[in-house]
């Protein structure tokens, strides 16, 4: 039987709107809203260094729901692992603070990662008291993103009404992040999470948790699995005896097919009722290809589709 919490514990607010007033960002007003928005950073935190680099499916559509970015993580921390509290402009008795109360309350995390997390929620403070143009959301932060509310901006640098866009930036290891966020293939109903979270169930079916700004963990034991994505897809074809590749892991519709031809029944159904029902919580279509599993196992798994998007065909399915 699947944990529901479990499922929780597992999602992310990938393709989430965390602000409920943003909306979707034209491929040509994304290149002028980025160069503002780092503007705006870097008037805030002149001594860091914004090398963004783009994830998921910014710039590859003609629009995008928001743009996901990824930060490396030595922008954060040092080699030591150490906070680098100076390059920020943080309070070091306001950091330790924080971190000693994060640290007594996520007792499963390393001091690393607490670290990281009081830095993250700090600056997503900051941010929210020293620019009228950046809107964060400090509760969320923490968890290794940063999600803020940001206005648009057309090819002229001129706001686009009052329009705004939200941008997360996710900080990590740049190749884990690439990975993690990738996708290849955007058609039909099927966007970039859509591949993320299928890999996600896939994971967490053997045993495993999959975290995008982190990697890998055993989630009996809390062993570190995986940090690179070459890790990553040797435990996932160690665990279920097959031999997938990384271009396969990249694309939504390969990697369906593969799992569907080289996996006996149990094992497939296991994947597809937890990928199911992360994205009942998940404002995404089904892949059409799923939808009619989702109407046979909607009872029997608790499908609400509650998030379903209007145009979708299993609208007329939802429940209360």
């Amino acid at each position: 039987m699947i944990s529901l919490l479990g499922i929780f514990k597992e999602l992310i607010l990938e393709g989430g709107n965390v602000f409920g007033t943003t909306s979707p960002i034209k491929k040509e007003y994304i290149k002028p809203t980025l160069e503002k928005f780092t503007k705006e950073l870097k008037r805030v935190f002149p001594k860091v260094d914004f090398k963004f680099n783009t994830l998921g499916s910014v710039g590859k559509k003609d629009e995008s729901g928001d743009i996901d970015l990824a930060l490396s993580v030595d922008q954060f921390m040092s080699k030591d692992g150490e906070p680098l509290l100076d390059k920020w402009g943080l309070d070091t008795k306001e950091f330790e603070a924080l971190f000693e109360k994060i640290r007594k309350r996520a007792k499963t995390a390393s001091e690393a990662q607490s670290k990281l997390r009081a830095m993250l929620e700090l600056i997503a403070a900051k941010l929210e008291e020293s620019s009228d143009f950046i809107t964060t959301d400090i509760k969320a932060a923490g968890g290794g993103s940063i999600f803020c509310n940001f206005n648009q901006y057309n090819e002229k640098g001129e706001e686009v009404g009052d329009i705004s866009v939200q941008i997360d930036i996710n900080v990590g290891n740049l190749d884990w992040l690439n990975f993690s966020y990738y996708s290849n293939t955007y058609k039909d109903n099927v966007k970039g999470l859509h591949r993320t979270q299928l890999m996600l169930a896939m994971f967490a079916e053997v045993g495993l948790s999959f975290n995008h700004n982190r990697g890998v963990t055993d989630k009996e034991t809390g062993e570190v699995v995986a940090t690179n994505p070459q890790e990553a897809i040797q435990a996932l074809n160690q665990k279920y005896g097959v031999k997938i590749t990384q271009d396969i892991l990249n694309d939504y519709f390969e990697l369906m097919d593969y799992i569907k031809d080289n996996l006996p029944t149990d094992k497939l159904n296991g994947i597809l009722d937890r990928y199911l029902k992360i994205l009942d919580s998940t404002r995404a279509d089904i892949p059409n290809d799923l939808q009619q599993y989702w109407i046979d196992n909607q009872d029997r798994l608790g499908l609400k589709g509650k998030f379903l998007p209007d145009n979708s065909n299993l609208t007329k399915y939802k429940t209360a």
